[in-house]
Formats: structure tokens, sequence, C-alpha cells
């Protein structure tokens, strides 16, 4: 890699040019940094999921079948008892853990009959 700041000699002119001024170092961190990477994210997703679309991803959730329909809303349900439960002070942070490592148990009995429809 030496080779970019041995004889590059793009490398030198952007060291010449930012060296003595801080708004061109600025602007060069922000280029480099930011917008460069943001920039080829967004080309790279276009390019790699070209035909999905607002109207195809709206298409696709209108499309969806009762049983994940079903099991998203419990599963919103149960996510919105364990928040109260935190928020009351209840033992809902070992219940939180539990759920972070993927071991959910309904409500506070360990089942969802608690969980109002």
């Amino acid at each position: 890699m030496s080779f970019i700041w041995e004889k590059s000699p793009m490398w030198r002119y952007i060291v010449r040019g930012t060296r003595g001024n801080p708004v061109a170092m600025s602007a060069f961190s922000l280029t480099t940094m930011i917008i460069i990477p943001i920039g080829l994210g967004t080309v790279i997703m276009s390019y790699t999921n070209p035909e999905l679309d607002e109207a195809k991803l709206a298409q696709l959730r209108r499309g969806a079948n009762l049983d994940s329909t079903v099991v998203q809303d419990v599963n919103k349900r149960r996510l919105g008892v364990l928040f109260d439960e935190l928020q009351r002070g209840e033992k809902g942070e070992d219940r939180w853990k539990e759920a972070l490592d993927g071991r959910t148990k309904g409500t506070t009995t360990g089942s969802s009959q608690g969980i109002k429809m």
C-alpha cells in the first residue's frame, strides 16, 4: 500500500492541498468518510435488488398469509408486555435478556393468555 503515498501523484496533490487548509481537509474527510460510502452503498444496493420498489414491497405485505400476520401481531403484543414490565420495574429485565437470546415465554405467567387481542 505504500505506493499510494510514495508514488501516486494524485495522493501528493491531495496532501499538498489539504496540508495547511482545514476547510479543504474537512471537505476531503467528509467526502471520503460519508459521501462516497453512502453513494457506493446506494448504487450497490440498487444494483443487487433492482426489481424491489415501493409498489412491489406494498404488494408483498398485502399478500402476507394469515399465519405470518398472526405471528407478527403476537410478537408485537409480547414485546409490548415486555416493555410494560420494564417500565413498571417488575421482573422484566431478566425476561428481556431471555427474549434477546430468543427464549420468550409470552407474559409473566409463561403463556400468551394474558395478552389482550
